[in-house]
């Protein structure tokens, strides 16, 4: 028979594993596997598990409709494969190809070990327009369009059925030894469905001109996010079903939306090759020529405010205690998140990446550290973003709705002042009910001298490292760097438009 590991595919349909493991009419075992040693990482959290878990129980029910149930074990993989092959006659295994953190690559690198030295064959699918091995960048978009253009794989009628899904003991939650708090207003796995269907035929209307603004994006966004992260969603089917929805509805707004969404599906897979071509960037600079730049100068009590959002700047702080408490943000508000960690607090991009990760429902590793990286400005070939917190402020929440919304505590300010409330008189503080440093805090630094400091401590540093750097980004320009895109679809994408990073 044969073995379909599952990891983070959890779906049954336009799923290549499963199609070939079942299209010779052998039985097929699907199993999925809960590994302890993956939720000691610290780029993990029970956020994570709160939703695969809810994923793997509607999972379960369309496994059961086919005849197996799916098994779901806890432990190590290695232990978990020598418990099934004493068990059952495998012949095959089956999965997709995995880009997660580096712990799931050498995981990886392992399974394949393991499966060679007792001579069972590890056939490994695409998930995504991410090619294995790729040595430049010269015909990836036009490889990329290709697969993502390609027959869907149909889900199997049946399965034979092989064994129960109470043959294993219990399944517990993973072990954590200290986490973020779980969400209070989570996105639900068993919504996928219905967030696809409200998306393509009505929310996409508003996705062009929504998706940056902070009070409007919970909704303009597609939020598809959670279920392309973790499989419940082919990227594929995504994006052929986004377009044919785009060449049948009537309104002109539901056009352009869809073309906005339509741009951004083709930059998801685009970042995760860079992180599949180069796992160390999980853990050190893409360019190495930053090595030293911020580690000396980590602040613990800026990261701090930071991550519980007491930064003292409104937006900064509202978007932070939003994604606490949803799992979630749009794409403007954590790329504002990350350039104000890395140039005004000059916090080195890693602990912010790993916060980060953990806050996200939708933590895709592929998409999340060249993404980090980008607006830390460590990549060598990207601009520096330095976003101003108050002109963001005044531009994208200018009303106050998504402030007042995440720091009640500024409720009764007007909007005149709400973005810069350290401006208010000690009176019209107490007046207002918010006084700064007890009700909210001050600013952790004076943003404009921040950035002036950022800039110098940049201009500086490249100024003395300038011998190393031409060799570095032509590696990188080789190796990462998009190129050969169709002329048809450059014009449809915005510098801002480069990944579904939240949206």
């Amino acid at each position: 028979m044969h073995l379909l590991w599952l990891k983070r595919d959890l779906r049954i349909s336009d799923h290549a594993a499963l199609y070939h493991a079942a299209k010779q009419g052998q039985p097929v075992l699907p199993i999925y596997i809960v590994e302890p040693d993956y939720w000691q990482q610290p780029d993990t959290s029970l956020r994570h598990w709160a939703f695969i878990s809810e994923a793997l129980a509607q999972l379960q029910l369309q496994f059961t409709k086919l005849g197996q149930p799916l098994l779901v074990f806890y432990g190590a993989a290695s232990r978990v494969f020598t418990e099934i092959i004493q068990r059952f006659p495998i012949s095959a295994v089956y999965s997709h190809e995995e880009t997660g953190n580096l712990w799931s690559y050498q995981r990886d690198i392992a399974a394949a070990r393991f499966w060679q030295q007792r001579g069972i064959p590890w056939h490994q699918f695409k998930q995504f327009a991410v090619f294995r091995p790729l040595a430049n960048r010269d015909n990836w978009f036009k490889q990329a369009d290709t697969w993502l253009a390609a027959t869907l794989y149909p889900a199997p009628n049946q399965l034979p059925f092989i064994c129960p899904s109470n043959w294993q003991a219990p399944l517990p939650w993973p072990e954590r030894r200290r986490d973020l708090p779980l969400c209070t207003t989570p996105q639900q796995a068993r919504h996928c469905a219905v967030t696809l269907q409200s998306f393509l035929g009505e929310r996409a209307q508003s996705y062009r001109g929504g998706i940056s603004f902070a009070a409007k994006a919970a909704t303009s966004c597609s939020r598809l996010s959670p279920y392309l992260s973790y499989g419940m969603l082919s990227m594929r089917a995504l994006q052929q079903q986004s377009w044919q929805q785009r060449t049948t509805t009537h309104s002109a707004r539901q056009k352009q939306g869809l073309d906005a969404f339509y741009s951004r599906l083709r930059w998801h897979c685009h970042f995760m090759q860079k992180l599949e071509d180069e796992p160390e960037i999980e853990v050190r600079n893409m360019h190495r020529g930053f090595d030293g730049l911020r580690e000396p100068d980590f602040s613990a009590a800026y990261f701090h405010a930071w991550a519980t959002g007491n930064t003292g700047y409104p937006l900064i702080d509202a978007a932070m205690r939003s994604l606490l408490h949803t799992g979630w943000l749009h794409f403007r508000g954590r790329a504002m998140l990350v350039a104000f960690a890395c140039y005004h607090l000059w916090l080195h991009w890693r602990p912010v990446a790993l916060h980060l990760a953990g806050c996200f429902v939708d933590y895709e590793p592929g998409i999340h550290y060249p993404q980090i990286q980008m607006q830390a400005g460590t990549t060598g070939i990207n601009p520096n973003r330095m976003y101003n917190p108050i002109k963001q402020s005044l531009q994208k929440d200018a009303d106050g709705v998504f402030i007042r919304q995440w720091l009640p505590e500024l409720g009764q300010i007007p909007t005149s002042w709400l973005h810069q409330p350290w401006l208010l008189s000690k009176q019209q503080q107490q007046q207002y009910g918010c006084v700064l440093g007890r009700d909210y805090p001050e600013p952790v630094v004076a943003a404009e001298h921040a950035i002036r400091l950022a800039r110098q401590r940049l201009k500086t540093w490249l100024a003395t490292h300038r011998h190393c750097w031409s060799d570095e980004k032509k590696r990188i320009m080789v190796r990462h760097a998009s190129r050969n895109r169709p002329a048809e679809r450059r014009k449809t994408v915005s510098k801002q438009q480069l990944s579904l990073f939240g949206d």
